[in-house]
């Protein structure tokens, strides 16, 4: 049953990933959590720096993430995976074993999945970027920009009076907002 689920979740990527193209962040998350996850019981100390680069190889090869697959979802052949983690082929496929058997890590015929890194990779910046790409299809907000101090002011918050900048205000200056991008057209 466990497998089953798996499966849907990875072909499900599979879809996804053939619809938008790979998506590479190129950086990973470890949170000060990964100091005590069951991983530092469960796994020598060897086996443990594996898993970590594992955790590395699932943002970086293939397209889908938290998958370690070859670009076309087909798996990666273990020699070369424990080739590139720079560790003993029997030390790599002791981590895969552990992890498979402690329920992280799943290999299928796209390749070795980690199954919990989309809970853990994915940041409160992850979440929001589908509001923000809908922000920018509606076309985002235009801003008005101090020339002298570079203070912005989103224009739908800027009233009659606010016409000068308040930072350079508070300085004795007066300075007219204009609207963002306008200041380098004036000075070409």
């Amino acid at each position: 049953m466990v497998n089953q689920h798996w499966d849907k979740v990875i072909e499900g990527k599979v879809a996804e990933a053939k619809e938008r193209g790979a998506k590479k962040r190129g950086w990973v998350v470890l949170r000060k959590s990964w100091l005590t996850s069951s991983i530092n019981y469960r796994m020598e100390l060897d086996e443990i720096a594996v898993f970590s680069k594992l955790i590395v190889m699932a943002d970086e090869y293939g397209p889908l993430p938290g998958v370690i697959s070859a670009n076309d979802c087909r798996p990666m052949p273990h020699e070369y995976l424990a080739h590139q983690a720079c560790c003993p082929l029997d030390v790599f496929e002791s981590a895969i074993e552990k992890g498979v058997k402690d329920d992280s890590l799943y290999e299928n015929s796209h390749g070795i999945f980690m199954t919990h890194f989309d809970a853990y990779q994915f940041t409160e910046y992850d979440r929001q970027k589908p509001y923000r790409e809908a922000k920018k299809k509606r076309g985002g907000q235009a801003f008005k920009e101090c020339p002298d101090c570079h203070y912005l002011i989103e224009v739908s918050k800027l009233t009659e009076r606010m016409e000068i900048c308040p930072q350079c205000k508070k300085k004795g200056k007066e300075v007219l907002f204009v609207l963002r991008g306008e200041r380098g057209k004036d000075e070409d």
